[in-house]
This record gives C-alpha cells, sequence and structure tokens, in this order.
C-alpha cells in the first residue's frame, strides 16, 4: 500500500473507474463527486466518502479531477469549500480534465501561493481504457511533482508523457482532439457522399478500412455506432465541441491559422445546434445526413 494519500474529486464516465484503479494500485483514497450516489458506490470498494473538495483535500496529499468544464476546474479547486481551502503545503493536484493552458496555469499560480504543486494530466483512451488502466496520460508540470504523482499516473495509465511545464500537457491533449474532430468529420463527409452515389455503406466502410484511407476515428465510429444508428453517448458531441472550441483558442494565443479547426468547430456547433450535442460524437454526421436525405446505415 501507498504511503501516499489520494483524493479523486468527479467520479463520471472517466472517473469512477480511474478512481477504482487507485483503489486496486493500494492508495488510501478519500472521493467526492457532485452525485453522492457514485460516491457511496466507490465507498464501497474501500475509498473513504467525502462531503466537499476541501475535505478530499484534507485527507490527500496527492488530489485528483477528472471534471468536464475549465469552469468546474475552478470552482473545485478555487470556489467555496474548494481544494484550495483544505489543502496543505507540498499536496499536489493531478488534474485529469481536458481543459486549457491559460486555465492551469491560473490554477497551479493560486495553488502554489499556498504552497502547493499542480499537474495537469489530461488522459485518451476513452471509458474502457479507463477501466482497462491504459490511457495515455499527458502531462505537465515541474519534474519533482511530476516524480513523485508518477506512481499514482501509472495505476490509471499506460503511457505517461511528461511533456513539459504546467499547461504543455494541456496542449499536447488539446492537438489531439483537433485531430480526432478533423478526422471524424472528414470521414463523416466521405462515408455520406459514397452512399449518395450509390455504394453500400458496409461495403465502404470495409473497403476505406483496409485502404490508405482507413482511420481511428473511421474505426471507432462506423461499425459499431453509425452503420447500426447507435448515438449512445461514451463521449459527447458537447465534449469535444468543448476540447476544438479550447484548441483553436490556443491556436489565436499563438497567432497559428488554423482553417481546418474552426471549420470542424462549426461543424460540431451545427450538430449541437441540431439538438445532438448529448450525443456521441459519431452524432455529428446526423446533420450531413439529414441535407442529404442519405443515412450511412448497414442493411
Amino acid at each position: 500500500m501507498s504511503t501516499l494519500r489520494a483524493g479523486f474529486i468527479g467520479l463520471g464516465k472517466m472517473g469512477r473507474p480511474m478512481a477504482l484503479n487507485m483503489l486496486k494500485a493500494g492508495f488510501p483514497l478519500t472521493v467526492s463527486n457532485r452525485s453522492q450516489g457514485v460516491v457511496a458506490d466507490v465507498a464501497s470498494h474501500g475509498a473513504t466518502a467525502a462531503k466537499t473538495p476541501a475535505e478530499v483535500a484534507a485527507n490527500a496529499d496527492l488530489i485528483a479531477l477528472c471534471l468536464p468544464m475549465p469552469a468546474h476546474v475552478e470552482e473545485v479547486v478555487l470556489g467555496p469549500n474548494g481544494v484550495i481551502e483544505g489543502i496543505h503545503p507540498g499536496a499536489i493536484v493531478i488534474d485529469f480534465s481536458t481543459i486549457g493552458p491559460s486555465t492551469c496555469r491560473h490554477v497551479a499560480e493560486r495553488l502554489a501561493a499556498k504552497g502547493a504543486h499542480y499537474l495537469d494530466a489530461p488522459v485518451s483512451g476513452g471509458t474502457t481504457g479507463a477501466a482497462a488502466g491504459t490511457l495515455t496520460v499527458m502531462v505537465g508540470g515541474d519534474d519533482a511533482s511530476y516524480a513523485t504523482a508518477l506512481p499514482l499516473l501509472q495505476s490509471v495509465g499506460r503511457k505517461i508523457v511528461h511533456a513539459g511545464p504546467v499547461g504543455a500537457g494541456a496542449v499536447v491533449k488539446l492537438m489531439n482532439q483537433l485531430l480526432v474532430a478533423i478526422n471524424l468529420a472528414g470521414a463523416a463527409e466521405a462515408m455520406v457522399l459514397g452512399v449518395k452515389a450509390g455504394v453500400d455503406a458496409t461495403l465502404l466502410y470495409e473497403t476505406i478500412a483496409s485502404a490508405t484511407g482507413n482511420s481511428f476515428q473511421l474505426a471507432r465510429n462506423f461499425p459499431d455506432l453509425i452503420l447500426k444508428g447507435n448515438f449512445d453517448p461514451m463521449f459527447s458531441v458537447n465534449l469535444l465541441h468543448k476540447d476544438v472550441t479550447l484548441g483553436v483558442e490556443v491556436g489565436r494565443e499563438q497567432r497559428v491559422r488554423l482553417l481546418l479547426s474552426a471549420l470542424v468547430q462549426q461543424i460540431f456547433e451545427e450538430a449541437r445546434d441540431a439538438g445532438h450535442g448529448e450525443e456521441d460524437i459519431a452524432a455529428v454526421i446526423r446533420p450531413l445526413e439529414a441535407l442529404s436525405g442519405t443515412f450511412v446505415r448497414a442493411h
């Protein structure tokens, strides 16, 4: 069992399995979440339940977060009953959320004033990787904090990358997300056009999947989701739209023109405006299907 006490705040689709893997690795764990049902569930596996983020921080040396939006991170860390009210000098906040580098640096500065440290550590691999403990973790922060937190990071991830100072992990994750969105939007257009032009959807998918047009997003989104008309959310349109928006903001800050990223941001806004925001990212194809009168489904 680790001598370092851990905490986890944000027990959603990603956070719950990550917290359970920390318990399996032997970390004493204190948890909190806005919805209390999942807190009781994780407590039944050996964690200690806490009512507030401040209470988690008071009982942990390593405080993990997994939250949907930048505003949630600021509220949980810096708001009333937040982590900053309970944290002790030397403790480390490990933020698995996907947020922008400017938010990471702001939170890190506020924690540093309390003698605490911050690592941005966004993850990739989805709920399957979270359950299996095989996530890719992209970390920004100082060397000493990274070394201290590494055993905890290894309990949830297979590939751990120290990308640089605070904010660097967030940048790597956002660049990944820009590519996710661009690749998915391109696959959606090609598949709709091919089916509209008279080719069977399954034949088209299987042929491209064995050719040079294949991609991870083609494989993720078509055989089990789009071709079956299944848009139940594993990772929602709203969340990827948030990530793309943050990535475009980085481009604006760095004065790098992002034509494809700006276009794909609008494509995901179109899906949100059409009522598909809470559906899986595969649903980004649905407005184009409706517009063309062509539905990419297996028969």
